[in-house]
């Protein structure tokens, strides 16, 4: 494992020095890691401010601004207000490349938060790595955002546990099944169907039609047409929202109603705005759960009204990750209190439990040799144009 880099006054040849302590203390005490003064955390984050996925950035700037908020109002962390740095990648990887040598080296920041998309969060880790930057709860599902156990943390389930997951709770619902899949060609759909597959292998079952797709295509009548051809009546999507919508609208016009269970990459409350009628009864696994109104606990009814009043919208399952990934990063900052270093802040995320709160998560737990906090998903249904989930959180 990477260690989290020291400040002076922890190096080992600082005794070497003792004819000069008095000296030397002083200085030392005023040398702190990146990021850190005595009245300010930097904290940054990469989103796609520009390009496909602005409408996911946008609400998850707005839960982790909402949940800093609250912080700076309340007095700060020991003392420090917790200021965030945003770039633009475009949702292009060399633009994120840039950003992230902005962020850790002429701003200096101390922990990287939140940034949006798998693709982005990997290629830019090294960089953050590199400079000593932690790197907190990226918005990506892929298991190389947690492993080696570095200084990189997630909390969003990959596609290979969610696959597992999806055919645990499915075959336990009704095991004689005929699954079938369509997924989009490339990380998402390889990752999601590895998945899949190791969970069929040990009760027997294989898939019986395979289909892809290419990132980008709006046509999927000859994919579907196979799916009903086969026969099959349960098909695993690895699409994202518009490709999600694109095969539903197929599926009804030639008359094919499997049962079609989809991933977080699908999961949303824009997917009933979108599809409309052709929504109703999609299954689709996730860690984060949407929020409404009128339904779940009374804190979590709470924090939406409080949510939309601040910004005068719905918030949909990115504001509630936005919210979670600070409120886990400031629970940490208080833990350490006001002696932070890099180091500290790490060892005490390394020993750090989060119960399952009101917005719906997963306890959240890590340790050394843990940096996903949690492998379980849920499967909700859309039902009347609203996600309800129909299990508890299956762990893998």
């Amino acid at each position: 494992m990477r260690k989290p880099k020291e400040t002076c006054m922890s190096q080992p040849r600082w005794h070497l020095f003792a004819a000069v302590a008095l000296t030397l203390v002083p200085l030392c005490g005023m040398a702190a890691d990146p990021g850190i003064t005595k009245d300010e955390i930097r904290i940054g984050t990469i989103q796609d401010l520009s390009g496909p996925l602005a409408a996911y950035s946008k609400e998850t700037l707005n839960g982790m601004n909402m949940r800093i908020g609250e912080s700076n109002a309340a007095g700060g962390v020991a003392g420090r207000k917790i200021k965030l740095l945003v770039e633009d990648s475009g949702y292009d990887t060399k633009k994120a490349m840039l950003a992230a040598q902005k962020l850790s080296q002429s701003d200096g920041i101390f922990a990287v938060a939140g940034s949006m998309g798998t693709t982005i969060a990997l290629t830019t880790e090294q960089v953050f790595m590199d400079a000593g930057v932690v790197n907190l709860f990226p918005l990506g599902s892929a298991r190389g955002l947690y492993e080696p156990p570095e200084m990189k943390f997630a909390f969003s389930v990959p596609y290979f546990q969610q696959g597992k997951a999806i055919v645990k709770a499915l075959n336990a619902s009704h095991a004689d099944r005929k699954w079938c899949s369509l997924v989009q060609d490339d990380d998402l759909g390889s990752e999601l169907m590895a998945g899949v597959d190791a969970a069929m292998k040990p009760i027997g079952k294989t898939i019986g039609e395979r289909t892809t797709y290419k990132r980008g295509a709006t046509d999927f009548s000859s994919q579907v047409a196979r799916l009903k051809g086969a026969g099959c009546d349960t098909v695993v999507l690895g699409t994202t929202l518009r490709e999600t919508v694109g095969t539903l609208n197929e599926a009804k016009k030639i008359g094919f109603a499997p049962q079609f269970v989809a991933t977080s990459a699908a999961y949303t409350h824009l997917l009933a705005k979108l599809g409309g009628p052709v929504a109703e009864g999609l299954l689709a696994s996730h860690s984060a759960t949407q929020p409404y109104a009128d339904e779940g606990p009374a804190q979590a009814r709470a924090w939406f009204a409080a949510y939309k009043a601040k910004y005068n919208e719905d918030p949909g399952q990115f504001a509630v990750m936005g919210y979670g990934i600070m409120d886990w990063t400031i629970k940490t900052l208080e833990k350490v209190g006001p002696n932070l270093t890099t180091k500290r802040f790490v060892e005490t995320l390394e020993s750090s439990s989060f119960p399952r709160d009101k917005l719906g998560f997963d306890t959240m737990t890590f340790t050394k040799t843990k940096h996903l906090g949690s492998e379980g998903v849920r499967v909700s249904q859309m039902k009347n144009g609203k996600w309800l989930p129909i299990t508890d959180f299956v762990a893998p």
